[in-house]
């Protein structure tokens, strides 16, 4: 998945250079990939970190574009995408679901933290490089980066005019632009723009509603202007703007006893619990809309030899989300969930240049503030129209359990019950780190790292419950659901040191081995959507990860292969457990995760090209006595040795490509195709075999022409070409004990990309 360019000239000159020197023209060697895992620019094989890296043009070759097709190449890594419940796992390790928390494994757009995962969609636009770093990044990266961190950068402005963009099309009917431009202004400006806008229809019918669910609108837009004020210093200002909406209706349902099955048939006959069909049957439209903006204004000077950089960042989101909570045609639950979120931030760091002292010493040193602040509100109906579900369960003589007899005094037009939170909460988050290198020798070299964080955090949240029009407490929630009202106000306070200490080996250039040992931390914090004041708060996670890798380039830079084993230790997991009727943010006691990784990468001279990675993960609790269960049992359940959800065992990807001239003409084409295996995962932590998918594996295949100088392509893409039926995510549906949801990955697509660039 590399540029070919200089492979097909060699080729070309070996038709009239001696055959020595054609020989050598013809050897062809992988580009090297630069990352900035370090907070400087390095080569990924010559970094002492389990780093995956994708540049532009390996998201080209693969039609890779956002988060969730990159996570199918890299080990170990999980995307599930469904807005406003989009998460991120590094090693079988994320974050809940909830308002009032962030995410453990760290996103960086440009260099920024962003402390909202709704930014990853619109980051895809005008990408340079996308950086997914395993394992505790706490030292450099800092605020929530326990299981890792994903650092995503934009092509910046340059002085070189160029104007690039695409135009997909596609099933479902895939309506997809992209154009960026950059344009000098002087010997000293350059403005850089980019705009995207992207339409599908889902790959769910709605046979309730009458209408597709899966759908995707959005458009992004992204403005960058660099000055070249003086020889040692540059300023950038970027400003980017996102716009999304979504219809989430694609969860089906899966089970249902008799008497739950005939209820939603008596409002919808055409429900079915047979997931492959992508068929839904859905009362409420569950839709989420996202407004979001980031800008920044990033200095970079050179002092002293030293890189020293200020960065000064604002992003801020609005999303509202609206679910059928029940999942069915039921007139039954609702869910509302909204959230106004903004954040500012500061980092001001320094650079030094490598090998000071007589190459002895180099390092990275900086400070870091910022402060996050979230409205929350949420909103639970229950049976907002009682008459309508009354009715129901007249004409079908079924019962819902426990619900059925907690509404039968309700009659008559007025709605339901209704609960109701609205939140608010501040975060403050202070730190300062430092990480130096000692070269001891010429092959070995020393690394440590500290970074000191403290965190505040503030609430103000309520919880209000409502009955049939009034402010009376009604039987469902304070009931079935346990819920009480209450008013939280409270602060808390979380101070942290997280080292890192790593030994690197460098013999050559061939070659580069590390063992290492860092802790991380993540905050504690208060749920956004807890039913009683007792649960609301949650602890800090603590981890401790141990790793050694090796890093080799083989067959004179024809291949690289980079091996990685690890073993993270976790105190106070931080995950959400569903609880019969209700789903809540919990501690768990402990958990480990321990594996190992491989990826792999060759080119030939002969046009086959391929990417290679496997991950094996073992990732459990360790001491977890008061568990979720499986609905019908009664809670507590000891989980300690149980797996954690979305962890399989198993996981590897094999993608080839083969590229050629064709015929004289000053075109290239090549042809390529995945290979993609999951096992075996859970899809929550309760251990329910109902919710487990089975090992899979999909493929895909594409076809691209495109001139020999990049200046236009067309590629064709068949993602799952097979058509294979597998589930990205599940669970109990509230409320109907014994009923569950799921959600199966996309079916069969075909999608046409042309691109151009002058």
């Amino acid at each position: 998945m590399k540029k070919y360019s200089k492979w097909l000239a060699a080729c070309a000159a070996a038709m009239v250079l001696p055959d020595s020197v054609a020989a050598q023209e013809r050897r062809p060697v992988l580009e090297e990939v630069m990352v900035t895992a370090q907070k400087r620019e390095e080569s990924l094989q010559d970094v002492p970190i389990s780093v995956v890296a994708v540049d532009a043009e390996m998201m080209r070759d693969a039609n890779m574009e956002d988060m969730a097709d990159i996570a199918v190449f890299t080990p170990n890594l999980s995307v599930f995408s469904h807005p406003p419940l989009t998460s991120l796992r590094v090693r079988g390790l994320g974050s809940p679901f909830d308002k009032g928390f962030e995410h453990s494994a760290g996103l960086f757009l440009d260099g920024v933290y962003v402390g909202r995962l709704a930014f990853l969609d619109a980051a895809f636009l005008d990408v340079q490089s996308v950086e997914i770093l395993r394992g505790p990044q706490g030292t450099l990266f800092g605020k929530n980066t326990i299981s890792g961190a994903i650092s995503i950068r934009s092509v910046q402005p340059s002085q070189e005019p160029e104007m690039s963009g695409s135009i997909a099309a596609g099933d479902e009917n895939l309506k997809k632009y992209t154009l960026a431009g950059n344009l000098p202004l002087g010997d000293r400006l350059a403005i850089r723009a980019a705009i995207n806008s992207n339409e599908r229809d889902g790959t769910v019918y709605n046979t309730t509603l009458d209408r597709d669910e899966g759908s995707t609108d959005s458009e992004a837009g992204r403005v960058q202007l660099r000055w070249d004020i003086l020889d040692w210093l540059d300023v950038t200002l970027a400003a980017a703007k996102t716009e999304q909406e979504f219809r989430l209706g694609t969860f089906q349902v899966r089970t249902a006893s008799d008497d739950q099955f005939q209820l939603m048939q008596f409002y919808d006959p055409q429900v079915e619990k047979d997931v492959s069909n992508f068929q839904s049957a859905q009362n409420y439209p569950a839709e989420t809309t996202q407004d979001g903006g980031k800008y920044d204004i990033r200095f970079n000077a050179s002092l002293w030899d030293h890189e020293v950089a200020l960065i000064a960042a604002r992003s801020e989101i609005e999303e509202l989300s609206l679910t059928d909570l029940d999942f069915s045609p039921i007139p039954l639950l609702f869910f509302l969930n909204g959230e106004d979120y903004e954040q500012d931030s500061l980092e001001l760091r320094v650079v030094s240049p490598l090998g000071l002292f007589g190459g002895k010493l180099d390092y990275v040193g900086g400070i870091y503030a910022a402060k996050s602040e979230t409205d929350i509100q949420v909103i639970i109906d229950a049976a907002p129209d009682p008459l309508a579900l009354a009715n129901g369960l007249a004409a079908t003589g079924g019962s819902l359990g426990p619900i059925t007899s907690l509404l039968a005094p309700v009659v008559g037009d007025e709605p339901g019950e209704r609960l109701l939170i609205d939140g608010y909460q501040e975060g403050t988050s202070r730190a300062i780190y430092g990480q130096a290198s000692w070269h001891f020798s010429p092959e070995w070299t020393l690394t440590g790292g500290l970074r000191y964080s403290r965190e505040e955090k503030t609430v103000d949240q309520t919880l209000q419950l409502f009955s049939a029009g009034t402010d009376a407490d009604g039987p469902v929630f304070t009931q079935l659901v346990t819920a009480e009202e209450y008013r939280l106000i409270d602060k808390r306070v979380d101070r942290d040191i997280s080292p890192k200490l790593s030994l690197n080996w460098n013999p050559n250039d061939e070659l580069t081995a590390y063992a290492s040992a860092a802790e991380g931390f993540k905050g504690g914090g208060y749920s956004g959507s807890a039913v009683r004041a007792e649960i609301t708060e949650v602890e800090p996670e603590h981890s401790e990860t141990y790793e050694v890798g090796v890093k080799t380039r083989l067959f004179d830079r024809a291949a690289t292969l980079n091996v990685a084993l690890f073993y993270t230790q976790f105190e106070d997991l931080q995950l959400t457990i569903f609880e019969g009727n209700v789903s809540r943010i919990s501690n768990a006691a402990g958990a480990i995760s321990k594996g190992a990784e491989v990826d792999a990468a060759f080119v030939t001279a002969f046009g086959l090209s391929g990417n290679l990675s496997l991950a094996y993960l073992d990732a459990r609790f360790t001491d977890y006595e008061n568990g979720p269960c499986p609905a019908g049992e009664d809670p507590p359940c000891d989980l300690t040795d149980d797996h954690l959800a979305f962890a399989p065992f198993w996981k590897s990807s094999l993608s080839l490509n083969y590229q050629a001239g064709l015929f004289d003409w000053p075109v290239t084409w090549l042809v390529g195709a995945d290979v993609l295996f999951e096992d075996e995962k859970l899809l929550q932590a309760d251990q329910d075999p109902i919710d487990v998918q089975g090992a899979f594996t999909t493929f895909n295949a594409r076809v691209r022409v495109a001139d020999i100088e990049e200046r236009w392509s067309i590629q064709a893409l068949l993602r799952n070409a097979t058509d294979e039926d597998a589930l990205d995510g599940g669970g109990d549906i509230p409320t109907l004990s014994g009923a569950h949801f799921g959600r199966a990955i996309a079916p069969r697509q075909l999608d046409v990309t042309l691109r151009f660039s002058f």
